[in-house]
Formats: C-alpha cells, sequence, structure tokens
C-alpha cells in the first residue's frame, strides 16, 4: 500500500492532502473553501468531492486568521441545566446551523465577590455573540463589549446603538394567569412565588401580578409576594411554611415556573390538600413537566426556542452589517389553561 493509498483520520486530513488528491494547488483548495466564486466551477467541484471523500475539516482558527471569518457564534449562558436553557440553545443551534454556523456554548464560569461573573468564550474566534442575562451583570456585559464582536443580548434590556434585544413580554402572560385565579379567589389569597428578586423576568411576572390583584384589593400585602430560586426545593418550602400556618388551602398561587409550581404542588398534596379544589396552582414556561404531572398543570408558555432562534437571527443581521440600526424583538407569553 502506498502512503497516497493509506487510510487516514479526518483529524490528520490536512489541505495538502486535499491538495494532491484534487490534483490542484494548495491556494486553489482554500479558494474553494473561503471564496468559491473565484474558482471554476468544475475545479470548484472536484475539490469538493475529494473534500467529502477525505473527510476534510478546515482548521477553524486559520480560516478565521485568512478571512477574519471563523462561521463560529457564541452563546453564553447563566446554566446550561434545565428545560428552560437547553430549549433555548436547541432554537438558536437549529438557526444557526440554517446560517451555515456552528454555536459555541459556554456558561458563567467564574463568580465575582459581588455574585456576577465572567464567561470563558475564546472572543477572538467568535464572529458574535447572544448573551443571556438574567440578572444585572454589568461585568459580563463589559466584558463581551470589550471583545469588539457583534453583540446580541436574550432577556434584559440593554439600550445601546450597536446590540440588539431579544426580549419576552412576561406581563402579558402573568397578568392573564393571575386574572385566571381571580376568578375562583378573591384578591388577597392569590399569592406570587418567583425566582431571586433581582432576576429580570421575576421582576416582571411580580410586577404584573401585583398590578392585576391590585386592582380587586385596596392593597397587595408584602407577604402576598415571595422570591427565592427557580427550583422546586424552594416552591416546597414556600408552601410547607404557609401549610404550618394553615394558610394555602383555599389559596391560589402563581408560580415564577413550573419546578416552583411542582414543589408548591407536591407539598400541598402530601399535606392531604386536593388540586385544585382546595388550591389553585399556575406555572411560568409550560415547560414538558407541566403536561406530565397530575393534574396537569396550568402555565404560561414562553416561546424558548423562537427566543434563541430570534436572537442568532438578529446577530447574523448584525455580524453583516455591523452599523446597522439597533433592533429590538419582543416575544408573547400566553396563558395555557390545564387542570390545576
Amino acid at each position: 500500500m502506498s502512503r497516497h493509498d493509506q487510510p487516514r483520520s479526518r483529524s490528520a486530513v490536512s489541505l495538502a492532502d486535499v491538495a494532491r488528491d484534487a490534483g490542484v494547488s494548495v491556494a486553489t483548495v482554500s479558494r474553494v473553501i473561503n471564496t468559491p466564486g473565484l474558482v471554476a466551477p468544475a475545479t470548484a467541484e472536484r475539490v469538493q468531492k475529494v473534500i467529502r471523500e477525505l473527510g476534510y475539516q478546515p482548521n477553524a482558527i486559520a480560516r478565521a486568521l485568512m478571512t477574519s471569518r471563523s462561521d463560529i457564534i457564541g452563546i453564553a449562558l447563566p446554566d446550561i441545566h434545565g428545560e428552560f436553557y437547553s430549549e433555548i440553545l436547541r432554537g438558536a443551534d437549529a438557526e444557526a446551523r440554517r446560517h451555515g454556523l456552528r454555536l459555541l456554548i459556554a456558561g458563567e464560569a467564574r463568580a465575582g465577590e459581588d455574585n456576577r461573573t465572567q464567561t470563558t468564550l475564546p472572543y477572538s474566534l467568535l464572529d458574535g455573540l447572544v448573551v443571556l442575562i438574567t440578572e444585572p451583570n454589568d461585568l459580563l456585559l463589559q466584558e463581551a463589549r470589550q471583545s469588539g464582536v457583534p453583540i446580541c443580548v436574550l432577556d434584559a434590556e440593554v439600550k445601546q446603538p450597536d446590540i440588539d434585544n431579544v426580549l419576552v413580554d412576561n406581563a402579558t402572560g402573568a397578568a392573564e394567569a393571575a386574572a385566571h385565579l381571580l376568578g375562583r379567589l378573591p384578591g388577597d389569597r392569590c399569592y406570587f412565588v418567583g425566582g431571586a428578586e433581582a432576576n429580570f423576568d421575576t421582576k416582571q411576572r411580580a410586577s404584573a401580578f401585583r398590578r392585576v390583584v391590585g386592582e380587586s384589593v385596596r392593597t397587595v400585602r408584602a407577604d402576598q409576594t415571595a422570591f427565592g430560586d427557580y427550583s422546586s426545593e424552594w416552591g416546597r418550602r414556600w408552601a410547607s411554611g404557609m401549610i404550618a400556618k394553615g394558610r394555602l388551602r383555599g389559596a391560589g398561587v402563581l408560580a415564577g415556573n413550573d419546578e416552583i409550581a411542582f414543589g408548591i404542588l407536591s407539598a400541598a398534596r402530601d399535606a392531604g390538600l386536593a388540586i385544585p379544589d382546595d388550591l389553585a396552582i399556575v406555572g411560568f414556561d409550560n415547560s414538558r413537566l407541566a403536561s406530565i404531572v397530575h393534574p396537569a398543570l396550568s402555565s404560561v408558555h414562553i416561546p424558548l426556542r423562537e427566543l434563541g432562534a430570534a436572537a442568532v437571527e438578529l446577530l447574523v443581521r448584525r455580524i453583516a452589517d455591523p452599523g446597522c440600526e439597533r433592533r429590538e424583538v419582543r416575544l408573547a407569553s400566553r396563558l395555557i389553561v390545564r387542570s390545576s
């Protein structure tokens, strides 16, 4: 077997290997990959055939140095665990693939003393960056801006001329959910149980809840809104405290997400409360959890995949035209009524 005939792994295939097998120069192969319009169609087709046969993968670093484009975009998330983040990633990845781009994912890796964080993204390799900011994080946004790459921010409204925004209209869905609870219960028996009070989504949902409930009562009491984290453990802990005080029976709860709602539902059932006869619950996000628990959980639908896709779409637009006018996309939320 000659050297030419020896099997080669994809990682071992070089530009020179492709050039030799296609009978062209290395420069021609490079042009086929980076500027195919400069190569005769028959030659380009022959080179592409060899690339497919050998399984050649262009070196992203070398390509970025040569063309100032890597066809890689980044997405920075506070976390990558849970359906909320995974659905956003699904939408972002699908839209990136549609544009022939690859998606590089990073969580917030280094916590600062004030609980703000930075990422470990290799900014120099990125054509653009989507940043999901759920809580005040000036350091993360400053780091992203200093990188010089085009930016689209998810969830947080950033009024900068060169930064696009994709937001959720949390208020509409939260208002619908509060009104739904008020259809069954007096306003002074309705509660909102959210995530961290500084979280942007929590703020908007709590504000809409207070506004709607406040229209039916003279004053919304401070204890009618509670803040913790987006976990079932927090929901169970809040519900257990209410049960101990004898205040959960006959109440209605708008939870900040479906996990909190599940924790409340579990604690209520353990205490012998029937859902929805003794306790009405509405969740948020309309995750798969909402439809598999019993009874099925009413929940506010958030178009998570559409959020990710819209962010990538805006980012692609800004990569092509860095000086384009700032755009803001706001996606609607809506109540899905089930059995709870």
